[in-house]
């Protein structure tokens, strides 16, 4: 039994789409704050809070492989990174021979504040007594990027404080099919492996800019003026805040090199870079 946590966020959804392509339904099953919410996805269905510790042994009985799949559920690293410990010796308690762990890409050179737990997460999944496999996943990067193209599109030219940086954004439903293929491996194939799920390649704002229109160009902007923009034009501080270290990160150097880890997995060329972006702007210009 394959168990996917977090299948009613949008990661945890297309994972387990991505895996019913490739195993019966009757070996996989999902863990869910809201199990009604579940309902749809054609299997089994548990209920499981990883900040109810008291849900997860029933939740994670009888499996043989589990997908701890945290990584973009809202909560402040202090919290997650307990809870993602928890869930993690829940499942090997339940026993589970095998545990999958989501993490964040490059995880080594994110100076986010906001992803701070994810290294500490990782030394634990490196010291369990059963077969591990991390995936790490910069889920929502490209929708990132996408609110700078659109954000273009509306002001006639693309500003950003980010320099002459790029970033190796990844396709979610690559990034998903290929956290699938590793759920459905062989036991033993993709054991202490750490793969980090870029795109095979790396995109900058000058080509953004391309991706908003004829004629709009890139203007990099100070991180002040940024803030300063942003807010008077309606963004709360703190998500202003949040998104200036964000950009602050990616001018340091973080994401921005590709690995071949996603074709490894997928077994083909995966999406670029420019595609993800294209494809997460068609999806928010609704």
């Amino acid at each position: 039994m394959i168990i996917v946590t977090g299948a009613n966020g949008p990661f945890g959804r297309l994972v387990t789409e991505r895996l019913l392509d490739l195993v019966p339904a009757a070996r996989v099953a999902v863990s869910v704050r809201d199990p009604q919410r579940a309902a749809g996805l054609g299997v089994a269905v548990r209920r499981a809070d990883f900040g109810r510790s008291d849900t997860l042994p029933a939740a994670f009985a009888g499996a043989d492989t589990v997908l701890v799949n945290g990584t973009y559920y809202g909560a402040a690293p202090e919290v997650r990174g307990p809870q993602m410990r928890g869930a993690i010796a829940a499942a090997v308690a339940a026993g589970a021979r095998r545990v999958v762990v989501t993490g964040w890409t490059d995880t080594e050179r994110s100076t986010l504040a906001s992803t701070a737990d994810f290294a500490g997460t990782e030394r634990a999944v490196r010291a369990l007594p059963v077969a591990w496999t991390i995936v790490r996943v910069g889920y929502g990067l490209a929708a990132a990027l996408a609110r700078d193209v659109l954000a273009a599109r509306r002001d006639g030219v693309l500003t950003a404080p980010a320099g002459d940086a790029r970033l190796a954004v990844g396709a979610a439903g690559d990034q998903a099919e290929a956290t699938a293929r590793v759920l459905a491996a062989e036991a033993g194939e993709h054991d202490g492996r750490t793969y980090d799920l870029t795109g095979p390649d790396a995109i900058g704002w000058d080509e953004l800019a391309q991706l908003a229109g004829p004629g709009i160009q890139y203007r990099p902007e100070p991180p002040a003026a940024f803030r300063d923009r942003a807010v008077a034009n309606g963004f709360p501080p703190v998500a202003a805040d949040q998104l200036l270290a964000l950009y602050a990160s990616i001018r340091a150097g973080w994401a921005n090199t590709p690995t071949v880890d996603l074709a490894t997995l997928l077994g083909r060329p995966p999406v670029t870079a420019r595609e993800a972006v294209v494809a997460a702007v068609q999806a928010w210009a609704w």
